[in-house]
């Protein structure tokens, strides 16, 4: 009867580790996957320095020229439909500034119309006598519009969805900043608990177990998130299509955080594993 309690014991406690070990693999998953997202997509230095790649730039001016044909059409100037009437410099900017209004930390925004000002600003500044000629109607017929333009720019560029936006943008930043203070206590106080019922080799054998998993996972889970604008057509997701496209290179970028985080807990859990 001792040996059958003992063996009951041996289970639990084993039962009970693994346990552990998955609650910490989920935590470190969360952890560094939050703190990604709020250096990547809520960070609006990395986002117009990702916007500024080979691959992405042709989205950034595929979407801004669409709505600046929006804008052509509010306005009433002639343009070939379809066509990319700026160029990658002349959209630059433009993108650029809805980064900084968007992204970052900030109070919640109520009102777009600095924005639209500042996308006039540049629609006047970079459109010269070597633009294409629709642009240079569309620049025309902007002027004409006088006190208008800035609501026919909210309406072309959808700067009432940007608001929005940015103002869940702020709220994810604030609550990932939350979460990650909580788990991170939760994760210590996880990591205190298991150390004491075991030794301090079998503690840090089990940590980097929990953390080849969470690389694992990560890979995975990333992996699949990237590949979604290269099996399914998302352009015709209007802004949405065009942020699943630039988040994929983004997504590439997490798989390798998730290999480098594999690789450097594997090394001391192969370390640790002999009697474990």
């Amino acid at each position: 009867m001792v040996d059958n309690a003992r063996t009951d014991l041996r289970r639990i406690n084993h039962e009970q580790n693994n346990q552990y070990k998955r609650i910490l693999a989920f935590i470190i998953f969360l952890i560094v996957t939050l703190i990604m997202i709020t250096g990547t997509f809520l960070n609006p230095f990395f986002m117009k320095k990702q916007i500024r790649t080979s691959n992405n730039q042709a989205v950034i001016v595929r979407q801004v020229n669409g709505n600046f044909d929006n804008l052509a059409d509010i306005i009433g100037a002639n343009h070939e439909a379809n066509a990319n009437l700026l160029t990658v410099k002349q959209t630059q900017p433009i993108a650029d500034h809805v980064i900084d209004y968007s992204l970052g930390l900030h109070w919640f925004k109520v009102n777009n119309v600095g924005l639209a000002k500042q996308i006039l600003h540049d629609i006047n500044l970079n459109i010269d006598e070597g633009s294409s000629s629709d642009a240079q109607q569309v620049e025309a017929k902007l002027k004409k519009q006088k006190s208008n333009a800035p609501y026919a720019v909210i309406s072309a560029f959808n700067l009432n969805t940007v608001t929005l936006g940015a103002n869940i943008a702020v709220m994810l930043f604030l609550v990932n900043i939350i979460i990650v203070v909580v788990t991170i206590i939760s994760m210590l106080s996880l990591i205190s608990d298991m150390r004491s019922r075991t030794t301090i080799k079998a503690l840090v054998h089990d940590c980097m177990a929990a953390g080849m998993w969470a690389g694992f996972w990560m890979i995975v889970i990333f992996i699949v998130l990237a590949l979604i604008p290269v099996v399914f057509n998302v352009e015709s997701l209007a802004t949405f299509g065009y942020l699943i496209e630039i988040s994929s290179s983004i997504f590439l970028d997490n798989v390798v955080a998730g290999v480098i985080i594999y690789i450097l807990c594997a090394i001391p859990w192969q370390i640790t594993s002999a009697d474990n």
